[in-house]
């Protein structure tokens, strides 16, 4: 009893008092934590005993199903009357065609005639040196100024000169030149190939002329008025 009244210790006697200060705070509060743990419980339930109209938490009523009769939508869909295809009228009969007027043959450009306006001529010498006496060929072309047209060899003339002197030419020796119409069509070239011996010419064109002298020499063609232009070339 001695001990509980003064502390035995090497501490001083109010550390052990406030030990024991702590110690009985400590189980007063544990009893009243107790009691009001199980007292409390007891005064909810006879509460909730005494009390006619308990408010229990429910939840919303439920709303009532409709008695309307809903419509239904048929998925089927519904058949378009189509209409029957009325009766094709049949086609009566065909009028005859009238006779349609027979075109007039007209003449292309490539038929008619070559006028010497219609063409341009170039005479060129198929070398231009030759040797006396020796053969020389001359090309003659001809170019549509238009269309086209047909151009014969009669209406065609070459001359050979030397300044103002006469050499050779197709209308005293006629045979140097091949009867032929060429086709001078647009966007084409006809040619004729005139030979000459490299003799001189007479009216007729009576054999054993003189050869031509060296020098330089002219040659031009001509057909029905239109003149080409001037080639030169040398014999030696």
């Amino acid at each position: 009893m001695s001990s509980l009244l003064r502390p035995v210790g090497h501490l001083p006697a109010s550390v052990y008092w406030f030990r024991r200060g702590l110690v009985l705070a400590a189980v007063v509060v544990l009893i009243i934590l107790i009691s009001n743990l199980f007292g409390g419980g007891g005064d909810a339930q006879n509460a909730a005993a005494s009390d006619p109209n308990p408010n229990p938490t429910t939840a919303p009523p439920a709303s009532a199903p409709s008695t309307t009769p809903t419509a239904v939508v048929s998925s089927k869909p519904t058949k378009t009357p189509t209409e029957k295809p009325t009766d094709t009228p049949k086609p009566t009969d065909t009028p005859k065609p009238t006779d349609t007027p027979t075109p007039t043959k007209t003449t292309p450009p490539t038929d008619l005639p070559c006028k010497g306006p219609d063409l341009n001529i170039t005479a060129l010498p198929g070398n231009r040196k030759i040797v006396s006496g020796s053969m020389l060929n001359f090309v003659v072309q001809l170019t549509p100024t238009g269309d086209g047209c047909k151009a014969s060899t009669d209406n065609l003339t070459v001359t050979v000169t030397s300044g103002n002197d006469l050499i050779w030419s197709t209308t005293q020796c006629e045979k140097a030149i091949q009867n032929a119409t060429l086709v001078v069509a647009k966007g084409k070239q006809s040619a004729v190939t005139v030979p000459w011996d490299g003799h001189r010419s007479r009216p007729g064109c009576l054999p054993g002329q003189p050869v031509a002298k060296p020098g330089t020499y002219v040659v031009k063609a001509e057909y029905s008025g239109r003149a080409s232009g001037a080639q030169a070339f040398l014999v030696v």
